[in-house]
């Protein structure tokens, strides 16, 4: 494999182009994707699909071109022009330094371990999105941020079941915090409580799943609502701000 951003070694053929961009939403995090691998024919296949967790702008961007990668390997592609729309991602795929990318900085790592793989790749800009491929990518986000209004709802409705399977929740305040039904220890500040459903149940789920996913337990939420936080979307956005 040459260097990024070599000479061209192998006598002027044409290698495959791959173009990778994304679409990221902040509200959400939702994110669509789409990578268009043109061969050196000039024949073009695009690809796209949704991210329901995109995590950044940068994010987007590398794992579209990672997707388009696997899609060069599989045509047995030996040399291959990446082009992404940012600057950054450009940098983290050229190896680069990531700043404060952390996150896309490892992901870029991963994607440039797999450039062994080729005879030649090189990084550059792309200045400007394919119709086609930019199209494909708002399609994609929309069945994300679908996807997260379905979620979402799911979750206030979940939300309300434990509303009122709180209301047989006894609270009973102790010294440095509140015991519920006797049993278990619960705090709105540290976040947290000693029950099963809140402690056992997400541990060795990852820290986004957590965050994405779990529901405050009965005894939390009869503690929110003491303390003045009542509505389904209010405690389904506390249980967001809990600690890992």
């Amino acid at each position: 494999m040459t260097e990024v951003g070599a000479t061209d070694a192998s006598g002027g053929a044409n290698p495959w182009r791959l173009e990778a961009a994304g679409r990221f939403e902040q509200t959400t995090r939702s994110a669509g994707i789409g990578w268009r691998l043109i061969s050196p024919d000039g024949s073009p296949q695009v690809g796209a699909r949704a991210l329901r967790s995109g995590h950044s702008q940068v994010f987007a961007e590398l794992t579209a071109a990672r997707a388009g990668l696997r899609e060069a390997l599989r045509h047995h592609a030996r040399r291959l022009v990446i082009s992404v729309p940012g600057s950054l991602s450009a940098r983290l795929l050229s190896g680069g330094s990531p700043g404060r990318a952390r996150r896309a900085a490892r992901l870029a790592a991963r994607i440039r371990t797999r450039f062994s793989d080729f005879e030649e790749v090189r990084v550059g800009r792309l200045r400007t999105v394919d119709p086609e491929l930019s199209r494909r990518i708002a399609e994609e986000l929309d069945v994300a941020l679908h996807a997260h209004a379905e979620r979402a709802d799911r979750r206030i409705r979940g939300m309300e079941q434990i509303i009122a399977r709180s209301k047989d929740v006894r609270l009973e305040p102790v010294e440095g915090g509140w015991i519920a039904n006797g049993r278990y220890r619960v705090s709105l500040d540290p976040l947290g409580c000693e029950c099963p459903a809140w402690t056992r149940r997400w541990a060795g789920a990852p820290i986004a799943g957590r965050r994405a996913q779990r529901l405050l337990c009965k005894h939390l939420v009869a503690l929110a609502i003491s303390q003045g936080i009542r509505t389904p979307a209010e405690l389904v956005e506390l249980a967001r701000r809990a600690p890992p």
